[in-house]
């Protein structure tokens, strides 16, 4: 008799989601308060040009060592805002995943081999869809050419024809590419050493589409629309509050939120694809 292939739910997994993220408030938010106060505190940093005032006495008289200088603390900034999100988010999938080290307000301050592991499955992870978003650019200017020509910009719905043969020729590809090699970031947290590049794409297989409507469903959608609703009504709120100040604050916490929830989500997908599907090295020989 034949198994049918797993197929992930969606709503279980984004509802498993949110519901451990409400029940387990008090664990992540120990984990994700630092991380966030770095992030806004780097952005008051930044956004008050408070970092420029440390170059003015380092003259040069070349202007490419003179930029550096002048760029190398804004840089820095950012770096420690990237470090931190890289722990945080190695602490939040073991938390998520139940395993140790992952409990406390300073358990994601720590670095493991497994950090190390993570940074490359990232790297690598990035790139393969850089590169998806490099080939596939290379024919956006081609296929808006093409509908210029034919004047399907002249009207509203060529505008939205043009705009979902855009979404489905050229992003739901890139959506796919980088659900085929995500699970090896929660498997290089957990040190599943078992779960390369490779393995990941043989464990996400049949589960591609599903696993991008989880991510779009249950994270960037929700999350990108409540950005947009936050900065609608600061536009036209009458407080004395500055509204580009407030937008830019809260477009940090929803954006950090989000993190945590799509975080959360690869957890749970890792999870239910490793315990329900088999390893391509365990599977018999054809």
């Amino acid at each position: 008799m034949t198994i049918p292939p797993y197929k992930l739910p969606l709503v279980a997994t984004i509802a498993e989601s949110y519901r451990f993220l409400a029940v387990r408030f008090t664990s992540w938010f120990q984990l994700a308060i630092i991380p966030l106060v770095i992030w806004i505190a780097i952005f008051l940093v930044t956004s008050n040009n408070w970092f420029f005032g440390w170059n003015r006495g380092l003259g040069s008289d070349s202007p490419l060592v003179a930029f550096l200088l002048l760029n190398a603390p804004i840089s820095g900034a950012y770096l420690l805002v990237t470090v931190s999100l890289l722990l945080y988010a190695v602490a939040l999938h073991r938390l998520v995943l139940a395993l140790p080290g992952s409990a406390g307000v300073f358990a994601w301050f720590s670095w493991r081999a497994r950090h190390i592991h993570y940074i490359g499955q990232a790297v690598v992870v990035v790139a393969i869809i850089l590169v998806g978003i490099v080939v596939s650019g290379t024919f956006i200017p081609m296929v808006g050419a093409i509908a210029t020509d034919a004047g399907a910009l002249d009207s509203t719905a060529g505008q939205i024809t043009l705009t979902v043969i855009v979404l489905l020729l050229f992003a739901a590809p890139i959506a796919l590419l980088a659900c085929m090699v995500l699970l090896a970031l929660p498997a290089a947290a957990a040190e599943d050493h078992a779960i390369t590049l490779s393995e990941a794409s043989n464990q996400a297989k049949g589960n591609l589409w599903r696993m991008t409507f989880i991510f779009l469903i249950g994270g960037l959608i929700p999350f990108w629309l409540i950005e947009r609703g936050i900065a609608f009504l600061t536009a036209r709120s009458t407080t004395d509050i500055d509204p580009k100040f407030f937008t830019e604050i809260s477009s940090i916490i929803v954006n950090f939120l989000a993190f945590t929830v799509l975080i959360t989500l690869l957890s749970l997908v890792y999870r239910r694809l490793r315990n329900n599907k088999t390893l391509k090295a365990d599977l018999p020989p054809r």
